[in-house]
């Protein structure tokens, strides 16, 4: 069980801080358990998780260590997916993997993302629409959580990723 106070990754909803449990009456259901949850950047909605809900509980995942994110960061020159050429069998797996929410997974798939994107604009295109809707959502996704635990801003966490990837490849 979670507590209240706890900062939690909530599906695609991202960093979140749970501010309390409480019970409530949404419509026909009767009254249930929620966690009550406002995403850290952005406080402007309030998501109600359902205590009793065992599978959108299973979204709501604690955040990463410093450790773990460094050795993720470390690790993502490693990360490389195959290519998915079929558009809707390659939407199916983004849209699958980000909201499963495992972070290696999304390290890879934004990684994936940024290599084609090099790749399309090398030949004088873009990268398609919805591929870049998926690149903004993972980096979101990690930039969010990454940003709490290591105590900076969301835009500071893509730069400080390259920055120690370049500096890991000197070394």
């Amino acid at each position: 069980m979670f507590q209240v106070g706890e900062k939690v990754l909530y599906g695609t909803a991202g960093a979140c801080t749970i501010t309390e449990i409480c019970k409530k009456s949404f419509g026909d259901a009767g009254e249930k358990e929620y966690y009550v949850l406002i995403p850290i950047h952005d406080g402007r909605s309030t998501l109600y998780v359902p205590c009793a809900n065992e599978a959108l509980v299973a979204k709501l995942k604690k955040l990463l260590s410093p450790e773990e994110i460094m050795t993720l960061i470390d690790s993502m020159p490693d990360a490389d997916l195959e290519w998915i050429s079929d558009e809707r069998k390659r939407q199916e797996y983004f849209k699958t993997a980000l909201k499963n929410g495992d972070r290696r997974e999304i390290m890879g798939i934004a990684k994936s993302l940024y290599n084609h994107r090099k790749y399309v604009l090398s030949l004088g295109r873009k990268l398609h629409s919805c591929d870049d809707k998926v690149l903004r959502e993972a980096e979101k996704l990690l930039c969010d959580e990454f940003a709490v635990v290591l105590g900076m801003k969301p835009s500071e966490v893509m730069p400080f990723i390259i920055r120690r990837l370049d500096e890991r490849m000197v070394k």
